[in-house]
């Protein structure tokens, strides 16, 4: 039962913990950016909240990789703990200065720069306290919980700023963020499986075979559902936007919901990916089709199933690909490509909406995610069943030695000389 399989990956020691401190140190994902809208439309304009944004991008997508990699270099403790303080405290800077457009920028900045690797550091550390066969059910339910975060954030941001205006849903963000961050880092179970590899030079892991392929499928990916959501919304309101956008994209969301959840549960050990990629595809070509506000509605359930599995399964694979002792810098490019991925995808869809109309984002986000299941993975050759592929990756998680469950208390031994994430 899928109940019995979550009961099970929870109560493993120590796991829950880390987990929901996760969640709750990275809540304010889907509460910052509303928030700052508020505080920023307040005194100045969408034109400078355009720039307080792309900044604050800028810059967690600079010190994503980077901090994530002096994580597994200095200890994930550490550095979570003092990024965490930094955050906060520009978090406080921005919420007693005056709202001026040049100090608003300026602290998004920081902001983003000081942004704790929370996300990378559980991800690369939860899948080795754990059974192989568990490393599923962890990514199917941080993606379902990714979506709760994405779709309550915006509801508690707006209750906040209704009760105590835009400063206190900020303060909100901040304090989430240090608590989270800081109970999560409280445990030395957080630095299960790290493993000291000073001799490996910065971004070496780009060039580890196979992760380019997920990382630029993850790109693809992302661009698509970024289109897809500014299609959907054109789609539902025409000239102008209407407030029956929001509940639509909330059944999409209500539908990975349950997807990743089903997903989760399931016990076979293949890690396929071109697979799930190929459903969203299906389900976006679908969507650009369909003709009715009801149809559009059902479809956008049945397609949103879709979503979670395909980005738990880019995740599983990312974890089952990185080096041993990678695996954290690898989820923070992940994270860096995905945010691109993201800004690409609105862009695009802009565009399109703007040149073609509302049915032109899904039929690119369409190809997108087509292009995306054609990169995920190599082709392997016919008559050769059971061939490693060209780039060495697997298709299967079992394809690989099973890694045991590391205790907190095991050594943190250094990475072998001989691998090939070693110049």
């Amino acid at each position: 039962m899928p109940v019995a399989a979550y009961r099970e990956f929870l109560r493993t020691p120590s796991v829950s913990w880390l987990f929901l401190t996760s969640i709750v140190g990275r809540f304010n994902q889907g509460m910052t950016s509303l928030a700052m809208l508020m505080l920023t439309i307040d005194r100045s304009s969408y034109a400078v909240y355009s720039a307080v944004s792309a900044v604050g991008m800028i810059g967690a997508l600079v010190s994503g990789p980077l901090l994530s990699r002096l994580a597994e270099a200095r200890g994930r403790r550490r550095v979570l703990a003092v990024t965490a303080v930094l955050h906060t405290v520009a978090m406080a800077t921005l919420i007693l200065v005056p709202p001026e457009p040049v100090l608003l920028v300026c602290l998004s900045l920081c902001l983003g720069l000081c942004t704790p690797p929370l996300t990378s550091t559980v991800r690369a550390t939860v899948p080795v306290l754990v059974r192989p066969e568990q490393g599923r059910t962890f990514f199917a339910l941080e993606a379902t919980a990714q979506e709760v975060v994405f779709v309550v954030g915006p509801v508690i941001t707006s209750s906040l700023a209704a009760f105590g205006g835009p400063h206190l849903a900020l303060a909100a963000c901040g304090t989430l963020v240090l608590v989270g961050t800081l109970a999560y880092a409280a445990g030395r179970e957080a630095e299960a499986g790290r493993v000291v590899a000073a001799s490996v030079r910065g971004g070496a892991v780009l060039r580890v075979r196979g992760l380019p392929r997920l990382f630029a499928a993850g790109a693809l990916l992302t661009c698509a559902l970024a289109a897809q959501v500014l299609g959907v919304v054109a789609l539902v309101s025409g000239s102008e936007v209407s407030t029956d956008a929001g509940f639509v994209l909330a059944v999409g969301s209500l539908g990975s919901l349950v997807g990743g959840l089903v997903h989760g549960a399931r016990r076979r050990q293949k890690a396929r990916l071109r697979r799930p990629l190929l459903y969203v595809a299906a389900g976006l070509g679908l969507l650009a089709l369909t003709t009715g506000r009801t149809a559009l509605i059902v479809l956008l359930f049945f397609w949103g199933m879709t979503v979670a599995p395909a980005l738990s399964s880019l995740f599983e694979r990312l974890s089952a690909t990185a080096p041993t002792g990678s695996a954290a810098e690898a989820f923070g490019w992940m994270g860096s490509v995905l945010a691109i991925g993201n800004v690409a995808g609105t862009t695009l869809a802009g565009l399109l909406v703007t040149g073609w109309g509302a049915r032109a984002p899904l039929a690119a986000a369409c190809g997108l995610a087509f292009l995306a299941a054609l990169v995920c993975e190599p082709w392997r050759r016919s008559g050769r069943r059971g061939a490693t592929p060209p780039d060495g990756t697997t298709d299967q998680v079992t394809d690989q030695p099973a890694k045991p469950p590391v205790s907190p208390g095991d050594p943190v031994t250094p990475a072998p000389s001989n691998r090939q994430d070693q110049p």
